[in-house]
C-alpha cells in the first residue's frame, strides 16, 4: 500500500521499512521488505539511517523532539573530569612549545591544564591557552619552552575553563538523549557544552538550571508527517549514488529536503510553534550550529 506524505493530517506507514521505502520510491529504486534482508537496498538503508536521522533531528527544532528538564549537578566545575584526560607523548623545547598528544580534540582558544609530566616539569599542574596545530598535537601559545627541562615521558592535558563569566558557576551533566541544547528557562543566562559523547556537561552561572533541548527520537512512531518527509527526502539524497541513480537524482532529492524544511519553518513560523531564532552563544563556538 503506497506511503501517503502530506503536510499534516496525513497518515502512512512511519516505520523504519516504510520511511525507506518512501526514499525508494522517490528515486526509482525496488523497495524492501525488511531492513535486514540480503538485498543492495535494505544494506545500503541499514547504513545510512543512523546519521541521517540524526542530522535531520539537528537541521530543525522539531517540535515533537523537544523536552524541558531539571539539570542534575555534577561535581566541580568548568573542568573535564579523569574521564576526558588524554596521554602526552611529548612536548617540545620550542618557542611556543608544541604538545604531541593524540587525538587530543581541543581547538585553538580553549585552555588545556597539564599534570604528571616527566622531564619538563615546569608545565605541570598549570593552564596553557592552546592553538591546534592538527588533530595530534597543539601550541601552548606564549609559553618559550627552550629553556625548560627537556620531556622525558608521561603527561595527561584535559580542557579547563578559565572565563571568567564562570567564575562563580555551576556544572551540570547533560541528558543522554540531549541531541541539541537550546536554551536554559530564562534564556538569557550564557552557558557552554564541554566534552563528548557521554562525557558531555554544561557549564553556566545559573543555580538550579532548567535546560529544553531536541532529544534524539528513535521511535518513528512519534514522527510527526512533516518530519517523515522530510527525513525521506534525506535519505533518498544519501542512497542515490550507491544506488546507481543519476547525479540530477540525488540533488532533485536534496533540494527537495531543502524545500521541506523551508516549508516547515514557515508554518511553524506563521503558527507560532517554534522560535526560529532561538541560538545561544555556545552554539556556533563548540560546532553545534
Amino acid at each position: 500500500m503506497p506511503i501517503i506524505i502530506g503536510d499534516s493530517g496525513s497518515t502512512g506507514d512511519t516505520s523504519q521499512v516504510g520511511i525507506c521505502n518512501l526514499a525508494l520510491r522517490r528515486l526509482g529504486a525496488e523497495t524492501i521488505s525488511s531492513i535486514s534482508e540480503s538485498t543492495k537496498n535494505a544494506e545500503h538503508c541499514n547504513t545510512f539511517w543512523d546519521y541521517i536521522l540524526d542530522e535531520v533531528l539537528s537541521d530543525y527544532q522539531w517540535s515533537f523532539t523537544k523536552k524541558v528538564v531539571a539539570l542534575d549537578y555534577a561535581v566541580g566545575f568548568g573542568v573535564y573530569s579523569t574521564d576526558d584526560e588524554k596521554t602526552i607523548t611529548g612536548i617540545t623545547q620550542a618557542n611556543p612549545a608544541v604538545v604531541t598528544c593524540a587525538t587530543h580534540g581541543f581547538e585553538t582558544g580553549n585552555t588545556v591544564y597539564i599534570d604528571d609530566v616527566v622531564g619538563m616539569t615546569e608545565a605541570n599542574d598549570t593552564v596553557f591557552p592552546v592553538e591546534k596545530v592538527d588533530a595530534n598535537s597543539f601550541k601552548l601559545l606564549g609559553f618559550d619552552s627552550t629553556k625548560w627541562t627537556a620531556y622525558t615521558s608521561a603527561g595527561t592535558c584535559c580542557r579547563k575553563e578559565t572565563n571568567p563569566d564562570y567564575s562563580n558557576g555551576y556544572t551540570y551533566d547533560l541528558p543522554a538523549d540531549c541531541l541539541r541544547a537550546l536554551h536554559l528557562s530564562d534564556k538569557k543566562t550564557n552557558y557552554e557544552i564541554l566534552g563528548i559523547g557521554t562525557n558531555r556537561r554544561l557549564v553556566t552561572t545559573a543555580k538550579d538550571a532548567i535546560l529544553t533541548y531536541n532529544m534524539l527520537e528513535e521511535t518513528t512512531t512519534n514522527m510527526i508527517t512533516r518530519f517523515v518527509n522530510s527525513f525521506a527526502w534525506r535519505l533518498a539524497a544519501e542512497l542515490a549514488i550507491p544506488l546507481g541513480k543519476k547525479d540530477a537524482k540525488q540533488q532533485w532529492a536534496m533540494n527537495m529536503y531543502t524545500y521541506t524544511l523551508a516549508k516547515t519553518s514557515t508554518v511553524d513560523a506563521r503558527n507560532d510553534k517554534t522560535d526560529l531564532c532561538d541560538y545561544d552563544s555556545w552554539l556556533s563556538t563548540g560546532g553545534f550550529a
